[in-house]
């Protein structure tokens, strides 16, 4: 790696010395890693500090491109490429394409990547593609779960390339992983891989993407052969191209439908499983109306750790156990949400779940709106048909 030498100046940041350097994309966890900086605030006026070369990163395509939507709800459309630049105006981030001329605010800044909010939301996407849920096996139950999940998450569209997870996509934001630890995005990816190899192909395979998962819950991403593993190597998906091409991706109809199955899935993990913690039983045979899952989906999206714990406290609070309430005809489900509520709100401490009161009103206002039953036993799973 070659080295170039810098003194820091007043007004200096890692931040804003990393652009500077090393482009738009730069990362100051680089200069920081490089010089045993472990407090970015720490900077001193005249400072001596390493900064690795641009050319120590793989030089980006002049005018890269992007494949366009084929699949909307309205119809399919032929493959089609287009040539982008890149410029930005304030905060906003811009996409020239090349060969119309036209131009799309698409993102964001924020060092040391971008955001997009998205434009596409679950809910317009389940109201009109319902034939998709139908065709990847999904149940009114598991529908109407995710659809008041995801309003208090992303859009089908949405990016984050700026935290320490280097690329975050989709409605649960599903990440690239830290440095040397692997990530959500790349299981989802091989969930597309395999539900619509064409569309992987088109949106991301021709441009040297390829996804792995060995548990179907993390795995890595590879970029032209060689997986992204350590921070120099994922920060490459930091790079503008790359935001583009998965919001466009975001936009296909068929990567949304995979996007709604996979995040229902998530169930799998925990809901469906015998727990210790649970004295053998799972949440499905404790909790199991249709507002009792998205309240337990939204923890787990937020803090999944959290989930199984919080409960079996809130069965212990109600004065049960879960013997009890699974083998019991006495529906203790709204006994023991209210205090599930009520814990999940501190449950962890200072990592406890993010707004848990506002998220779990949001829910709640779904069945006054006809859109979430509050009844025992209302939610249905399609999970064996699709394991079929």
């Amino acid at each position: 790696m070659a080295i170039q030498e810098y003194f820091v100046k007043a007004g200096d940041t890692l931040s804003s010395i990393a652009r500077s350097f090393l482009g738009a994309n730069g990362d100051w966890r680089e200069i920081a890693r490089i010089n045993n900086i472990t407090n970015p605030a720490s900077l001193q006026i005249g400072q001596r500090l390493l900064i690795p070369s641009t050319d120590a990163t793989p030089p980006i395509a002049k005018n890269p491109e992007v494949a366009m939507v084929k699949n909307t709800l309205q119809g399919v459309y032929p493959p089609n490429k287009i040539s982008v630049s890149f410029t930005t105006v304030g905060s906003d981030l811009i996409a020239n394409l090349l060969n119309t001329g036209q131009q799309e605010t698409f993102a964001k800044t924020k060092n040391p990547g971008f955001y997009r909010l998205g434009i596409f939301k679950l809910r317009d996407f389940i109201i009109y593609g319902s034939g998709l849920l139908q065709q990847v096996q999904m149940s009114l139950s598991e529908i109407n779960v995710m659809l008041v999940t995801a309003a208090n998450e992303g859009s089908l569209d949405a990016i984050n390339t700026w935290d320490n997870q280097y690329l975050s996509f989709g409605i649960f934001q599903w990440t690239l992983g830290a440095a040397g630890q692997q990530g959500e995005l790349p299981a989802l990816l091989t969930n597309l891989k395999r539900k619509y190899p064409s569309e992987f192909q088109y949106y991301f395979g021709q441009f040297g993407i390829d996804a792995t998962s060995l548990d179907g819950i993390t795995g890595w991403l590879s970029l032209n052969g060689v997986r992204l593993v350590t921070e120099t190597d994922k920060n490459l998906m930091r790079q503008p191209i790359w935001a583009l091409r998965f919001a466009i991706a975001g936009m296909d109809s068929l990567v949304q439908s995979v996007q709604v199955l996979y995040g229902i899935s998530r169930l799998d993990r925990f809901y469906f499983s015998p727990s210790q913690t649970l004295q053998g039983f799972a949440l499905s045979q404790i909790l199991n109306s249709e507002f009792a899952v998205a309240l337990l989906l939204d923890h787990h999206v937020n803090r999944p750790s959290h989930v199984v714990g919080c409960v079996a406290d809130a069965i212990a609070r109600s004065g049960l156990t879960p013997a009890q309430v699974a083998q019991s005809s006495t529906d203790n489900e709204p006994l023991i949400i209210q205090n599930y509520l009520v814990l999940r709100e501190t449950y962890g401490g200072a990592n406890a779940m993010t707004k848990s009161r506002e998220r779990a009103e949001s829910i709640r206002q779904a069945i006054s709106s006809g859109n979430l039953s509050p009844q025992r036993f209302s939610f249905r799973s399609n999970r064996q048909s699709r394991l079929a």
